[in-house]
C-alpha cells in the first residue's frame, strides 16, 4: 500500500502549513520529506529514479539528494518542455516554461550496473536544511543483454515497409533473454502490432511509427473481457483492433505470423520497461474526422473505421490505442515522446505496479484534438481471475505513479477508469493507490479524472504539485445514475481522493468539478445505485478558471459527502462557486479559506448551513434546489 500513515499527516499538516507558512519557516527548517520510494521498475543498469512527498511542515524552495552521504543532485521548481505537432514525421516545435512548485522526484543517473545505493532526500528553505527523509535502498541492475532489431539475424530497416518490419522487430522482441534489452536505434522504422515479451526493456532511440493499414493490426482487442457474459446480457464490451504496442495476444507461428490467439484475459505478462530518447508515433498523417468536425483523425483511424463499417460513426469503436498494456504486474514507461493514437494513447487495464515518467503524449495536430484522445487510461487493478459470479481474486494494489509527465490531449490528459455499469461494478477491480505528481497538462478535458467509468471505485488517490494549464477542467470526477461506484469502500488507513498544492492557469471551465450527474451513456445494465462521490479531501489551488471555480452535483438520496476543500483562491470564474448535492455536517463537510472574486458562492438549502463555511468569500448563500 502506498498510501501511508505519513501521507495523512502530510494532508492534515498541510492546513496548518498554508495558514502558517511564513511564521512557520521563519522560526524553523522544514520538516523531512515524507514516504520517499523507488517506483515500481525505475531503476535500470545505470540510474535510479525516486519519488517523495512534500513535508507536513515548512514551504521548500528546493530539495537536496543525498547517496549515501554524497550529495547528488538539487531540485527546484520544474522546468517543462512541451511539444507542438503539425505533422507526425516532422519534429515538433518545443517550447520551455518554468512552473512554481519544486519537483518531488530526483533520476540519479551515470550509475555503474550492480552497484548498490541508499537516498536520502532533505527539504530546504531561506531557514535551513530539513531532517533526512527515510532512506531507501536500491541496486543498479547488470548490464542487460542487448538485441538490436536491425542486427541479424532480424534484419529491420529504415526502408522497409510496416508488414516487412513487422515479423523482423517481432523476432528480435521474441529473442530477447530474461533482463535483456531490445534496441530501436536512430532512424523511423515502420511497423504493425507489436507483443512485447516479459522481463525486457525497449529502448527506443529512434522512431516506431505505426502503420496507416487497418490490415497491419489483429482484431481482437478486448478491454473488459467479462463485459456482457454471465447474465449481464448479449452486448460484450466493445472490440477495437490491437494497438502498435500490446501485452495480451500471441502467434501460434510466430515465424509465419499465422494462428493469431487474442488471448484477452492475458497470459500474466510482468516487468516491461519502455524507455529511450526517442519517439511513438501511431500514424503517418491526420486529417478532419467528418462525423465529428471539431476533430481530427488519423490516417490509421480512418482505415480502420472503413474497414470495419464506414469511416463514420458506423465503424467508429474500431479505432485502436497507440499502446495497449493490459493485465501486466510491473511497468516503467519512461522519457519517451508519444503522439498521434488513433483512439486513446496509452490504455493500461488490470494492471499492477506502474510508473510513468517524463512523457511527452501528444494526441493534438496542431491546435485540433484527435478524437477520443486521452493521454493515459490507467484502468483498474491486477487479478488474476475475474469472475461475474465471485468478483475478482488474487487482487493486487494498482500502486502506479504517474510523475512528471506532459499531457496535451484531445480528450482527457489523465484519466483513472474503474468499469461501467452493473458488469463493472461485479467484475472490474477498484483503481487502488495512485501518485500523481509535478505534471503538466495542455489542451484536454479534463486534466486529472477520475470517471465517468467508477464502477469499482476509487481509493488512494494522492494527487500533488501538477499544473492544469489551458485544460477545460483541472481535477475532475465523474459519474451518472447508471455507472456505479465512485470512491470505493474504505478500509484503516484508507483514503479517497487527496489533492495537494495544484494549480490551474486559463482553465476554461472549471478549476474543481465533482460531477454526479455527468451524461455518460452505456450499452449495459445500470448498477444497482447511482455513482456518488465521498471522501474528497482538497488542500490548496490557486490560478484563473474562466466559469467556475468549484462546481458539485449529486444523484438524489446520493448526494456528495465527506467533501473537504480548503485553501482554494480562484480568479476570473464569472460562475463562482455552485456546491448543489452536497451535504453534511460540519465536522465531515467543510469549506475552508475558499475564495473567487467573481460570481456568486451558492449552495443548496438543507444539505449544508453556514457552520460548513469558515472564511469563505464571497459570502456563501442558501439557494433552492
Amino acid at each position: 500500500m502506498i498510501i501511508t500513515r505519513a501521507l495523512h499527516e502530510a494532508g492534515r499538516g498541510l492546513l496548518g502549513m498554508v495558514v502558517g507558512a511564513c511564521a512557520a519557516s521563519a522560526l524553523a527548517a522544514p520538516s523531512a520529506p515524507q514516504n520517499l520510494v523507488v517506483p515500481p521498475l525505475a531503476f535500470s543498469d545505470t540510474s535510479i529514479l525516486v519519488h517523495w512527498d512534500q513535508p507536513s511542515q515548512g514551504r521548500p524552495t528546493h530539495y537536496q539528494v543525498y547517496d549515501g552521504a554524497q550529495l547528488v543532485g538539487t531540485v527546484g521548481a520544474r522546468r517543462y518542455t512541451t511539444l507542438t505537432y503539425t505533422s507526425p514525421l516532422l519534429p515538433p516545435r518545443a517550447a520551455t516554461s518554468a512552473l512554481h512548485n519544486p519537483q518531488l522526484y530526483f533520476e540519479i543517473t551515470g550509475l555503474k550496473p550492480g552497484s548498490r545505493h541508499v537516498i536520502t532526500v532533505r527539504a530546504v528553505d531561506a531557514s535551513g536544511e530539513s531532517p533526512a527523509s527515510n532512506a531507501v535502498v536500491q541496486a543498479t541492475t547488470a548490464v542487460p543483454t542487448v538485441i538490436s532489431i536491425t542486427d541479424a539475424p532480424h534484419g529491420a530497416s529504415t526502408q522497409h515497409s510496416a508488414a516487412q518490419n513487422t515479423p523482423r522487430i517481432q523476432a528480435a522482441i521474441n529473442a530477447c533473454p530474461e533482463g535483456g534489452k531490445v534496441l530501436f536505434p536512430e532512424g523511423v522504422f515502420r511497423s504493425g502490432a507489436l507483443y512485447l515479451k516479459s522481463s525486457c526493456t525497449y529502448e527506443i532511440n529512434g522512431t516506431l511509427l505505426g502503420s496507416d493499414l487497418a490490415s497491419d493490426y489483429e482484431w481482437g482487442n478486448n478491454r473488459f473481457a467479462n463485459y456482457g457474459q454471465q447474465g449481464f446480457g448479449t452486448i460484450a464490451y466493445v472490440t477495437n483492433y490491437k494497438g502498435l504496442l500490446n501485452t495480451c495476444g500471441h502467434y501460434q507461428d510466430w515465424v509465419a505470423r499465422t494462428g493469431f490467439v487474442p488471448d484477452n484475459l492475458c497470459t500474466h505478462p510482468h516487468d516491461i520497461r519502455i524507455t529511450g530518447t526517442g519517439s511513438i508515433i501511431g500514424s503517418s498523417g491526420a486529417s478532419t474526422d467528418l462525423a465529428k468536425r471539431k476533430y481530427h483523425l488519423t490516417s490509421l483511424a480512418h482505415n480502420q473505421r472503413a474497414a470495419q463499417g464506414g469511416d463514420d460513426e458506423r465503424g467508429d469503436a474500431a479505432r485502436a490505442d497507440l499502446l495497449v498494456l493490459t493485465g501486466v504486474r510491473g511497468l516503467f514507461i519512461g522519457h519517451l515522446k508519444i503522439a498521434y493514437p488513433a483512439n486513446h494513447t496509452l490504455f493500461i487495464g488490470r494492471s499492477s505496479d506502474i510508473t510513468l515518467y517524463n512523457l511527452n503524449v501528444s494526441s493534438m495536430h496542431g491546435t485540433a484534438p484527435l478524437h477520443n484522445g486521452d493521454g493515459v487510461d490507467l484502468s483498474t487493478a491486477w487479478a488474476s481471475a475475474l469472475n461475474a459470479d465471485t468478483g475478482p481474486t488474487g487482487l493486487l494494489p494498482t500502486n502506479a505513479y504517474i510523475v512528471g509527465n506532459v499531457f496535451d490531449s484531445g480528450d482527457d490528459c489523465i484519466n483513472l477508469n474503474a468499469g461501467d455499469a452493473l458488469p463493472g461494478v461485479l467484475t472490474a477491480t477498484p483503481v487502488n493507490g495512485v501518485h500523481i505528481t509535478n505534471n503538466l497538462t495542455l489542451a484536454g478535458h479534463g486534466g486529472v479524472v477520475l470517471g465517468s467509468f467508477t464502477a469499482a471505485g476509487f481509493k488512494n488517490i494522492f494527487v500533488q504539485q501538477n499544473t492544469f494549464d489551458g485544460t477545460d477542467i483541472g481535477l475532475r470526477l465523474k459519474t451518472d445514475l447508471r455507472k456505479g461506484g465512485g470512491i470505493a469502500a474504505l478500509q484503516g488507513r484508507d483514503i479517497g481522493l487527496l489533492a495537494i498544492d495544484n494549480q490551474v492557469n486559463a482553465v476554461h471551465d472549471a478549476a474543481i468539478s465533482i460531477l454526479g450527474s455527468y451524461s455518460g451513456a452505456t450499452s449495459f445494465a445500470g448498477a444497482q445505485a447511482p455513482g456518488h462521490w465521498k471522501d474528497i479531501t482538497i488542500d490548496g489551488m490557486t490560478g484563473t478558471a474562466r466559469r467556475h471555480a468549484i462546481v458539485t452535483s449529486s444523484n438524489p438520496g446520493y448526494e456528495n459527502l465527506r467533501i473537504r476543500i480548503r485553501n482554494v483562491h480562484i480568479t476570473g470564474s464569472t460562475q463562482g462557486i455552485s456546491l448543489r448535492g452536497t451535504r453534511g455536517s460540519p465536522a465531515d463537510t467543510r469549506f475552508s479559506h475558499v475564495s473567487t472574486d467573481q460570481g456568486p458562492f451558492v449552495y443548496t438549502a438543507g444539505m449544508l448551513g453556514d457552520d460548513n463555511f469558515d472564511n469563505c468569500s464571497p459570502q456563501p448563500t442558501a439557494v433552492g434546489p
